[in-house]
């Protein structure tokens, strides 16, 4: 990888972050220390916050491209194909010979809390690489390095190009510089109700002081739906009905190729919100974090369905 653009024709939305070997379990609770519980078969996902997003935007239709770090069992499962299949750009992966993909364990429970297990595996790569140019309308800085995501963040703005930040599961990684350094570059910021009220106290700070810093916060309250706030206003987005749901996996990092698909196409916060929404009741219908991603036309749809008419 180096600081060239990306080889193919314009980006508009880049995820950087890993690209994961999902296995998804569900279980009736998680065990207690030093006891076992019986699983299901393990069936592997394509997954990794990043990539998610990515293949989700590519999805609705709009050109999307990925930074990462792989491993060399990359290509043998069939991830690689697979993403080129869908046109994403996956020109700026690093490859390590020595080091595997990452992988992650997710177990969730009849409350749809979840627990994961990561193997870090190649993405200790992050740190010896430079980001590319872009050249996009948005970068959006997932779960990955948070140093790196920095360096993202800076270069990002420097070339005015908007920044999302997406903290997951990652914030226990993040001390209080880092993510200081990352938000003051930082445009829409997502995060669930739980990681909300942890970059609070990371921070010490509170709601309006963090709204000094980033354009637009977006909180995620599951089946609560979601609350998008702005300097000036505060918008509630409700959660859009799924056939079913079978597994949230994924639905998080759905919501957020939703809503940045949506701006770019330019729509308001308050259809964004509902877009990303739409996104995810599609993808908590079945197992695995892209097994159900719809078209644009799809979500399109289903809003029409639930009486919200996109204009254009």
């Amino acid at each position: 990888m180096d600081e060239d653009s990306f080889n193919s024709k314009k980006n508009k939305i880049v995820s950087v972050g890993h690209i994961a070997l999902d296995y998804i379990f569900n279980v009736e609770k998680f065990p207690e220390p030093n006891t076992s519980i019986q699983i299901p078969s393990a069936r592997k996902y394509y997954g990794g916050a990043a990539c998610n997003v990515a293949v989700g935007v590519a999805k609705l239709g709009l050109s999307s491209g990925i930074v990462s770090c792989v491993g060399y069992d990359f290509k043998n499962s069939g991830y690689e194909r697979y993403l080129k299949n869908f046109g994403v750009d996956i020109s700026q992966i690093y490859h390590s010979e020595e080091e595997e993909t990452p992988k992650a364990w997710i177990f969730t429970d009849k409350d749809n809390n979840q627990i994961t297990f990561f193997l870090w595996g190649a993405a200790k790569h992050y740190k010896e690489l430079n980001p590319p140019l872009f050249g996009s309308e948005i970068v959006h800085l997932a779960t990955g390095d948070p140093k790196f995501n920095v360096k993202c963040a800076e270069k990002a703005k420097k070339n005015n190009i908007l920044v999302s930040f997406d903290p997951g599961q990652d914030l226990p990684l993040y001390d209080k510089e880092t993510m200081e350094k990352v938000i003051e570059n930082t445009n829409f910021l997502f995060m669930n109700k739980h990681e909300f009220e942890r970059i609070l106290k990371l921070l010490n700070t509170n709601l309006e002081s963090l709204m000094n810093k980033v354009d637009v916060l977006v909180v995620t309250h599951g089946k609560d739906g979601s609350i998008i706030y702005t300097k000036d206003e505060e918008i509630k987005i409700p959660s859009i009905k799924a056939k079913k749901v079978v597994d949230p996996t994924g639905a998080g990092d759905s919501y957020r190729a939703g809503f940045l698909t949506g701006y770019v196409r330019g729509y308001n916060l308050k259809e964004c919100g509902l877009i990303g929404s739409c996104v995810a009741s599609f993808v908590i219908e079945k197992k695995g974090c892209q097994t159900n991603l719809p078209s644009w036309d799809d979500v399109v749809e289903r809003l029409k369905r639930e009486g919200y008419v996109l204009e254009f």
